[in-house]
C-alpha cells in the first residue's frame, strides 16, 4: 500500500510530477495491500496459460497445408480430447500446488525486498534485472534438469513432463507437483539477487511462462522474434530433448543454449542438424540433376 493519499503528496515526495505511468500505479495500488499486488501472479499465470497457448491449439485441430509446415514432428497429431485433458492435468497442479506456493511465498517477497512503492523502475532498470533474472533461472535450470534427467529423477518425477514425446504449449507445465516445486527455486533465485518492483516481478512471470509455452509449441516459425536473441534455444531445440525422450542427455537448456555447449550437452542434437543439412543438400542436387534431365540410373 502506498504511503501517499493523493497524488500531490505522492508528487511532492518525489520532487516532481508524476509520469502516466506512475499516475496509473498510483490510481491502482494507492488502496491495495501489498499481499494483494503480490497475489495478482495467479490470476496472471491461470490468464497466460489458458489464452496464450490458444491460437496453438487451433493450428494444431485444423493443420492447413500452410501452417503444417511448421510443425516439428508433422506425424503426430494430438485431439481435441488429448489436449483438454492436458489443460485440465495443468490447471489442477495450478489450482493445488502453485497457488497456495504463491500465497505462502509471500514472506519471502518482502523480505528480499521487491517494492511496490514509487517511482516506478526505468525501462533499462527493468530490462537489465529481467536479464539477470532469465540467466540465473538458466543456469540453475539447466543443473537441475540434468539431475532430473538420472535414472531416479526421471523415474520418480521428470517422466510425467515426458509423456509427451511430441510437445504442445498447454504441456508447457505440465510435470510432477514435485518438478513444479522444485523449478520454483530457479524462478525465484535472480529476484532474490536483484530485488526490483513489483511490475518487473511481474514482467519475469508472465515472460517466463510466455517463454516455456513457445518452447513446448512444436512449430518453428521463421517470423519468430525470439530468434533475433543470441544463444536462445527455441521450440526446435526444446523439441528434440522431448523427441529423444526419457534416455535424452541433450539440450538441457531452458532458456538459452551457452551452458549444453559449454558442457557438451547438445553433440546428439547439432549432430542431428549436421546430418540432416546434408540430406537436405543432397535431395536438392539430386532434385535439381533430375530436373535437367540427367537420369542416374542410366549412368
Amino acid at each position: 500500500m502506498l504511503p501517499f493519499q493523493t497524488l500531490q503528496e505522492a508528487e511532492l515526495a518525489l520532487g516532481r510530477e508524476l509520469t502516466y505511468a506512475e499516475t496509473l500505479w498510483f490510481n491502482y495500488s494507492a488502496n491495495k495491500s501489498d499481499y494483494f499486488l503480490f497475489c495478482h501472479n495467479i490470476l496472471f499465470l491461470f490468464c497466460i496459460f489458458s489464452l496464450v497457448p490458444l491460437p496453438l491449439v487451433l493450428m494444431e485441430l485444423k493443420r492447413s497445408k500452410s501452417i503444417d509446415k511448421y510443425k516439428i514432428q508433422p506425424k503426430v497429431k494430438i485431439p481435441s480430447q488429448g489436449m483438454l485433458k492436458c489443460y485440465k492435468d495443468v490447471m489442477r497442479t495450478f489450482i493445488l500446488v502453485v497457488g497456495p506456493l504463491q500465497l505462502v511465498s509471500y514472506p519471502s517477497i518482502k523480505m528480499i525486498g521487491v517494492r511496490t512503492g514509487l517511482p516506478l523502475p526505468s525501462g533499462w532498470e527493468m530490462f537489465f534485472q529481467l536479464l539477470v533474472y532469465f540467466i540465473v533461472e538458466d543456469y540453475t535450470n539447466y543443473w537441475i534438469h540434468r539431475f532430473l534427467h538420472c535414472k531416479w529423477g526421471y523415474d520418480k518425477i521428470h517422466r510425467v513432463h515426458h509423456e509427451y514425446a511430441a510437445p504442445i504449449g498447454f504441456a508447457a507445465p505440465y510435470a510432477h507437483w514435485a518438478e513444479v516445486l522444485i523449478l520454483g527455486i530457479p524462478s525465484f533465485l535472480g529476484p532474490a539477487m536483484a530485488p526490483g518492483h513489483m511490475i518487473t516481478f511481474w514482467a519475469w512471470i508472465a515472460l517466463r511462462q510466455i517463454e516455456a509455452i513457445e518452447t513446448h509449441s512444436g512449430y518453428d516459425f521463421p517470423w519468430t522474434p525470439t530468434k533475433y536473441i543470441p544463444f536462445y534455444g527455441g521450440a526446435e531445440y526444446h523439441d528434440y530433448h522431448h523427441y529423444v525422450g526419457g534416455q535424452s542427455q541433450s539440450n538441457f537448456a531452458s532458456v538459452f543454449t551457452y551452458c549444453d555447449y559449454i558442457y557438451g550437452t547438445d553433440k546428439g542434437y547439432r549432430y542431428q542438424k549436421q546430418y540432416l543439412g546434408k540430406l537436405r543438400d543432397t535431395w536438392s542436387i539430386n532434385g535439381k540433376e533430375n530436373g535437367n534431365g540427367i537420369d542416374h540410373k542410366s549412368e
